[in-house]
């Protein structure tokens, strides 16, 4: 079902082969967070699917986590984002921002985002920023998300200095309340040739898959296969 509704978007956006740029990676998962019930580990692989392509209307973005954390290494999860973004106006590049997240397991609950992205200058730093519209399913009410995306190559481009930082607010276990939850995985990869890199992420978050609160910081190390 996955691939048909990832198929479904690739037909609705005007997708087509070949495609501007893809990579594949995978990172090793260590650290572990204690949000005051149980230890969650993170000692299993993560293989990442990443797809980025430009048009004249605007751009395309797509991207799916897949966890191997069975006792067989199998898969255990995944997780995926599609979003396309059309632009409005071209000095600025003021974008429409239109988003769908799902996946599997059943805890995941798909959403959908709209709303506006504009890239922004800050610190040397070129971001692009988008404040939306979020639709959880079964949510009370609806609510809101802020990204900010950066893409920033250093040393001559023998390193990239790559990330996202979601903060956006959904429904509390307790009824009628709501929280804000942070997701940030700045990456930092060492360029070895045009086609991979070795490098590292760090997830850091907020009421994300622990919910007391704390700031949890979950390392990897991890390889890219640009294809």
């Amino acid at each position: 079902m996955k691939h048909i509704i990832i198929l479904v978007f690739f037909a609705l956006c005007g997708v087509t082969l070949p495609l501007f740029a893809q990579n594949l990676q995978l990172h090793y998962d260590f650290g572990e967070a204690d949000d005051g019930l149980a230890n969650a580990g993170r000692d299993y692989f993560t293989g990442t699917f990443e797809l980025f392509k430009p048009d004249p209307m605007g751009s395309f973005f797509m991207f799916m986590d897949v966890d191997f954390n069975k006792e067989n290494k199998g898969a255990s999860l995944a997780y995926f984002e599609i979003v396309r973004k059309i632009t409005v106006h071209k000095k600025t590049g003021l974008a429409v921002h239109v988003e769908y997240d799902d996946g599997t397991p059943a805890y995941i609950q798909r959403a959908w985002l709209a709303g506006f992205s504009i890239p922004l200058k800050l610190a040397g730093f070129e971001w692009n920023t988008s404040l939306l519209y979020r639709a959880n399913k079964n949510s009370q009410s609806p609510d809101f998300q802020i990204t900010l995306v950066w893409c920033q190559p250093l040393l001559q481009n023998k390193l990239l200095f790559t990330g996202f930082v979601d903060i956006w607010r959904q429904d509390a276990f307790i009824p009628g309340a709501k929280h804000i939850v942070l997701l940030s995985e700045p990456q930092l990869w060492f360029v070895l040739s045009e086609h991979f890199a070795i490098g590292t992420e760090l997830e850091i978050s907020r009421n994300f898959f622990t919910f007391d609160g704390d700031l949890e910081f979950m390392p990897t190390a991890g390889i890219k296969l640009n294809l």
